[in-house]
């Protein structure tokens, strides 16, 4: 589905009251006396950070197609658990899937415990569960023996709407990497012996929602390790005193490591001390220089004064995960920024136990960009929805709670938690939001064209870009481009502006048709040997098309 839209929000400042979503940098992106060295990274066109000029050209975002849930080995839906705050869908170096995913049970003897109390919200076990596949789509559950849980749930009448039906360690349940992130795709880190961050946890406090690691280590990972070798830790670099952010207990996430500014990151949402003074949830960031002293909270996304702000319809900001896309030194971090339109329209739907805290709602995704590690974000699209949540309140993602994408041939896969009911799932007084069931969390996933968030679109007629001066490493420029009724032609031109002789528009070959890299070529000039390494700008033309990407390689 595309939303087009004639232009996105401009580059606006965040105040102090949060009039609009920022943007910032510190990439010294070019002046008419400086150049750019973009090498071989490939160049999106999500911002105008590189554009020195476009005419004539609509930029639209796409939004990802949505599959459905994914799959138990027989073919049924998942039965249940998502891939919910640290938990991922990932691929080993030989192509095999591995999901860790948050899995939990209701049980209202939970009330017993001090840090759960009268909040029957928190009333539930939960555990890390682990499946394989080889298509990312049909998934796999191995027999781990770690763990004790229910075997399997019959109906009930009354809260929770069912009842535990005898227990085993015969699961895959348990499984010891409680938090991940692939470096390589997501986190902008590139050394082989540090394909992933891990945090492997042998015991906790519990299995309540509040149990905390009693003996836990971080390690980095050349690639997926196997538990079931006896000595799979030994594999593992462990990374002496690291630990997660101070918030990385209940929101255990990481952005990655930022080369400019030479510190880790996280994004997530803010202490609720400090968000419920500010009237709602909003979005915080911490940083590291060595993932052992952590700064922050330091608030980056504090909800925007142009958002809802009727009783009905309350938009606060609920997390945001961010990526790298792009390359190490011109990429940026893209974010999943949650959007959750709270109704406070009844006092039912505060919690029980703290005031202006609302969880009646739902939930869709935006997307927001950061030029500057995570401190400033700039919309991307303005206020549009980039995945939008089910319109039926029993929808299986009625609260769709995104993750890191990760490629799959030409496509980039969605993995997401996501519940098939409201967030409220008690009122205040204790009653059950609906009277025969409980929401249940499942894993989704959606499709994308790889670099495919947001094209630079011309259709019936014809619309030109200029960057600002670049310095490119390589022989050849492809494109990400679909115009299978259409055309682009490129110029390669000075600093000035004035076209090179023999890389003129006059002299570029018509480049059609639909894919990812869609070779840029000029009558008698086989390749760009010539030109690496000097300042040019590069200009497109494009008529019935969409431009998603570029890079020189």
């Amino acid at each position: 589905m595309r939303i087009n839209r004639r232009d996105f929000l401009s580059q606006a400042s965040v105040s102090a009251t949060g009039v609009a979503l920022a943007a910032g940098g510190r990439i010294a992106w070019a002046g008419a006396d400086e150049s750019v060295d973009i090498g071989r990274e490939t160049q999106l066109v999500i911002d105008d950070s590189l554009l020195q000029n476009k005419n004539g050209l609509t930029r639209t975002l796409h939004q990802p197609k949505k599959q459905g849930l994914i799959k138990e080995a027989d073919g049924r839906d998942f039965e249940r658990g998502g891939v919910y705050v640290g938990k991922i869908v990932c691929r080993d170096n030989a192509g095999k899937f591995h999901m860790t995913y948050r899995y939990y049970w209701w049980d209202d003897e939970l009330q017993k415990l001090p840090s759960v109390g009268i909040d029957k919200a928190h009333w539930f076990h939960e555990t890390v569960g682990y499946a394989t596949s080889d298509d990312g789509v049909h998934w796999t559950k191995p027999d781990l023996g770690r763990f004790e849980a229910p075997e399997r749930f019959a109906p009930s009448d009354e809260f929770p709407f069912e009842k535990p039906d005898g227990v085993s360690r015969h699961n895959n349940f348990g499984y010891p990497i409680s938090f991940a992130r692939d470096l390589h795709a997501h986190g902008n880190i590139s050394d082989p012996d540090k394909r992933f961050l891990l945090r492997v946890v042998e015991k906790y406090s519990g299995t309540d929602p509040f149990a905390k690691p009693i003996d836990s280590q971080m390690y980095y990972a050349s690639d997926w390790p196997d538990v079931n070798d006896l000595r799979w830790k030994e594999k593992l670099t462990p990374i002496s005193q690291a630990r997660l952010s101070p918030r990385g207990e209940g929101f255990p996430t990481l952005c990655g490591y930022d080369h400019a500014s030479k510190e880790w990151f996280m994004t997530c949402q803010d202490s609720i001390g400090n968000w419920v003074k500010r009237n709602g949830r909003d979005i915080a960031r911490y940083s590291s220089p060595d993932l052992i002293s952590w700064s922050g909270p330091q608030t980056v996304l504090p909800v925007a004064a142009d958002e809802s702000r009727t009783p009905e319809d309350w938009v606060e900001y609920m997390d945001l995960w961010g990526h790298r896309v792009g390359g190490r030194n011109t990429g940026a971090w893209l974010g999943q920024l949650w959007i959750f339109h709270s109704d406070r329209s009844d006092p039912q739907f505060e919690t029980p136990h703290i005031k202006n805290v609302w969880r009646k709602g739902t939930t869709e995704a935006r997307l927001v960009i950061s030029h500057d590690a995570g401190q400033t974000w700039k919309r991307v699209g303005d206020r549009q929805v980039w995945l939008p949540h089910h319109a039926e309140d029993d929808g299986y993602d009625r609260l769709p709670c995104l993750a890191c994408p990760i490629r799959v041939g030409d496509e980039l896969r969605f993995y997401y938690a996501c519940w098939n009911g409201e967030h409220l799932a008690f009122y205040r007084d204790g009653r059950p939001y609906y009277n025969n069931r409980m929401r249940n969390c499942s894993t989704a996933w959606a499709t994308l064209r790889v670099d495919g968030y947001v094209s630079l679109d011309a259709q019936n007629q014809s619309g030109d870009l200029s960057t600002k001066p670049i310095r490119f490493d390589g022989t050849s420029l492809t494109v990400n481009l679909a115009a299978p009724r259409g055309a682009l032609r490129a110029e390669l031109q000075d600093e000035s502006g004035k076209s090179l002789e023999g890389f003129t528009l006059a002299d570029s070959l018509p480049v059609t048709g639909d894919g990812l890299s869609r070779p840029v070529r000029w009558q008698n000039n086989p390749d760009l040997k010539s030109l690496a390494g000097r300042p040019v700008r590069l200009r497109f033309e494009l008529k019935n098309g969409s431009l998603y990407s570029f890079q020189f390689a």
